[in-house]
């Protein structure tokens, strides 16, 4: 039974990949039910049976000759960021019905959509290094043909051409750790890396998860390597937006949970300790001081995904069982809170056609249900209580402390003031600026502005009522380190 529901959280997916595709002259009705049923339907089987499907398992031979086996696994590691993945889903699906309405072809955005979805649920589920790495791979093909049949502005075609890049780049880096691993251990299997498995194993090891944490960490988007999310994220039709910040770059912080830190152990990971979370920090600083100097809406929201990921970055590195439980809880709430900033961008931009932030202002008096959402998320994303970012955030901070590196510990105190300066700014530029000269405000898609809502009360009731999530991130935590939860 177990086996039968993990499959279908993989397949629901897909199969309304295939639906959509084929619906053809149906246009936007069907396709967009579709999109919304094939998210939502994994959505409530996980809510329902999330405690029971821990442990689930299911293997099938798929190439004997080398070993290979299509095996899924659902374990505590993968529940946060599953529910991640399906709260962003169905939040890009629904608000696709206004925003796509009009678009062409929407039967084939729909269905890449969908199976950009499904990479994403092959990628956490998968069990085998290669069938990973496929879904990894499946990632960027699906991502890559969204933004160049769907993206906006003249640059569509370099800016994907730099996406393809940059993420293939870091995709060969983990392609070529997964094949030495696989080379030195013979280990073919997630499962079969146990917590500290190699520690003391030879040096060769290092070098191993040291290629593979680039690679991830070029997923996350971590300043250096950050460089093709705001052009992505600023061609991108929003709902594939929403789907890149809110989920895809959580596939980073996995990758890094999954393969390098399990196959190190944390005694293996104290050499990368210390230049990882100064990395984090001056991801943290340098993401929101571009938000801070960026001119155009949705860059700004983009950048302060490169901000944000360093918190993640930051919480893991930091070692402790309250810093990786935080990380774990911080990626739902980063995902539930840039989802609904970038969402209530793409209602402003559609109600007024501009982008830049001098060219907007004002909008609380004509606008005021997409404001006080684009205020609300802002405040929560500073890590205010009572939205769920508070609760993230203390763990980090607190994951931090305990990590023995005081000095940087309190440096991520001082992040929360960068993150405020720039998120605060825009709410208030936005509602109670100056409203620029000829600025008209025309109607908005009720899906669009419901599907925002419905987000950002979700940030503020698991803020009110987080046990639930605190109990998945501390198992999260307690499986990868080998501990008591935030231990």
């Amino acid at each position: 039974m177990q086996s039968s529901w993990l499959l279908f959280l993989l397949a629901a997916p897909w199969a309304g990949a295939l639906v959509a595709a084929v619906s053809g002259g149906r246009r936007h009705g069907l396709a967009k039910r579709v999109a919304l049923a094939a998210t939502v339907a994994p959505g409530v089987a996980l809510l329902l049976g999330a405690n029971r499907l821990l442990g689930a398992s299911l293997e099938t031979p798929w190439i004997p000759e080398l070993g290979v086996t299509f095996a899924l696994r659902f374990d505590a590691l993968t529940l946060p960021f599953v529910l991640n993945l399906l709260l962003v889903a169905v939040a890009a699906a629904w608000y696709g019905w206004g925003y796509l309405a009009h678009a062409e072809r929407c039967h084939l955005c729909y269905a890449l959509i969908l199976g950009f979805i499904g990479s994403m649920m092959g990628t956490l589920l998968a069990d085998d290094l290669l069938l990973f790495f496929v879904f990894w791979e499946g990632m960027l093909v699906t991502s890559a043909l969204l933004l160049a049949g769907w993206g906006d502005g003249e640059r569509v075609g370099a800016v994907t051409l730099k996406y393809v890049l940059y993420t293939q780049f870091g995709s060969l880096l983990v392609l070529a750790g997964v094949a030495w691993l696989v080379s030195i251990t013979g280990v073919m299997r997630f499962s079969d890396l146990q917590v500290g498995l190699f520690d003391g194993a030879p040096r060769e090891l290092l070098w191993v998860a040291g290629l593979m944490t680039v690679g991830f960490l070029v997923k996350m988007a971590i300043f250096p390597l950050h460089t093709w999310l705001p052009d992505a994220h600023s061609i991108a039709p929003m709902p594939v937006t929403v789907l890149l910040a809110g989920a895809m770059l959580s596939m980073g912080a996995y990758g890094l949970m999954r393969l390098p830190m399990s196959l190190l152990g944390v005694a293996g990971l104290r050499s990368f300790q210390v230049p990882l979370m100064i990395l984090a920090l001056v991801s943290e600083a340098y993401g929101a001081l571009m938000a801070l100097a960026s001119h155009d809406i949705k860059r700004l929201v983009a950048y302060s995904s490169v901000s944000q990921m360093g918190y993640v970055l930051f919480a893991l590195a930091s070692l402790t069982g309250r810093g990786v439980g935080g990380a774990s809880l911080h990626i739902v709430s980063h995902g539930i809170l840039k989802a609904a900033l970038f969402m209530s961008v793409g209602l402003l931009m559609q109600a007024t056609g501009r982008r830049r932030i001098e060219d907007l202002g004002g909008l609380w008096r004509v606008m005021p249900g997409p404001i006080l959402a684009l205020t609300a998320s802002a405040v929560a994303l500073t890590g205010m209580p009572p939205f769920v970012a508070f609760h993230s955030e203390w763990l980090i901070l607190s994951g931090g402390l305990a990590s023995g590196h005081p000095v940087l510990a309190y440096l991520e105190f001082l992040v929360p003031l960068f993150t405020a300066g720039y998120a605060l700014w825009l709410a208030v530029r936005l509602a109670l600026g100056p409203t620029p000269e000829g600025l008209q405000v025309g109607p908005t898609s009720t899906a669009m502005r419901w599907s925002l809502y419905a987000l950002v009360i979700a940030a503020l009731g698991i803020g009110l009522h987080p046990n639930a999530l605190y109990h998945w991130a501390g198992d999260a935590a307690a499986q990868l380190l080998g501990t008591l939860p935030y231990g």
